[in-house]
């Protein structure tokens, strides 16, 4: 991976100037003749733009494994989408903590995971839980504005509890997300794609060796077998039992953890 993302930079396939009517984001495309990615963004040098950057190249590598297949194997859905481009943040990310000469630095890096954490591990089951709410009740009859702010508030309080001074009722007016017509629940595939990547990281150690033909030839199948399938047969793991996804979460403790540690270490008492 490291190869391939020289190969990126030398070839000048990433795109990432400052400029006054330039926006801040990022996002990778490729080109359908060549099947060659490029990677566009707003690059200031902060910790948030290193794991923008590390985000995009993931999805780079994904398209960059896959050039050599049919047409009709290289789409693959949303749930799987996310899986080399939160790979590449995780392991940007540790590298990051690793070489870390002082805890303000560690601190920069683990701070955005833990952001990542919470937009995945809450907020976003927030909004399925809202979604789901609406369309059970939408099928009895329209909803007026004020029961919607209920909705969205109930589902505030049961995934944030009393952390949230106040709930925002009115999120779901001005979430786009919401808003797309031809496609339900569209958070929900972010979440997967963020637990099924970080599974599929966390078998690392597991493999050894074997990880990183095991990891190419799952980005490979992404266009032609289901997560399950993919799993079964690259992880040697069950989808459709808890244990993956537990064992995954589980993966997340120690991070927090040490982010914890890092809170005390800079902000005593």
């Amino acid at each position: 991976m490291g190869e391939f993302v020289r190969m990126m930079a030398g070839k000048r396939w990433i795109e990432g100037t400052v400029g006054e009517r330039k926006r801040p984001g990022a996002y990778c495309t490729g080109f359908a003749k060549s099947r060659t990615p490029r990677v566009y963004m707003t690059y200031t040098g902060g910790a948030s733009d290193v794991i923008t950057l590390a985000h995009e190249l993931g999805h780079a590598y994904h398209t960059w494994v896959m050039r050599d297949l049919p047409d009709c194997q290289r789409r693959y859905g949303m749930s799987l989408a996310e899986t080399a481009s939160t790979f590449g943040e995780t392991i940007v990310r540790d590298a990051l903590v690793q070489r870390a000469a002082m805890p303000a630095e560690e601190f920069s890096v683990v701070w955005e995971e833990a952001s990542a954490l919470i937009a995945f591990i809450l907020n976003i089951p927030a909004r399925f839980d809202f979604e789901r709410d609406f369309c059970e009740a939408r099928a009895e009859r329209p909803l007026r504005p004020v029961e919607l702010n209920e909705l969205m508030r109930a589902a505030w309080e049961k995934w944030y509890g009393d952390s949230l001074s106040e709930p925002d009722p009115l999120f779901w007016a001005s979430k786009l997300h919401f808003y797309i017509s031809g496609l339900s629940f569209y958070n929900f595939p972010y979440l997967f794609g963020y637990l099924f990547s970080l599974g599929v990281y966390a078998r690392r150690a597991e493999f050894g060796d074997e990880f990183f033909p095991r990891y190419e030839a799952l980005l490979r199948d992404t266009g032609r077998m289901t997560a399950e399938d993919l799993a079964a047969k690259h992880l040697e793991a069950d989808l459709t039992r808890p244990d993956f996804w537990r064992a995954t979460v589980a993966m997340l403790e120690p991070r927090i953890d040490r982010f914890e540690e890092l809170v005390d270490q800079m902000v005593p008492g």
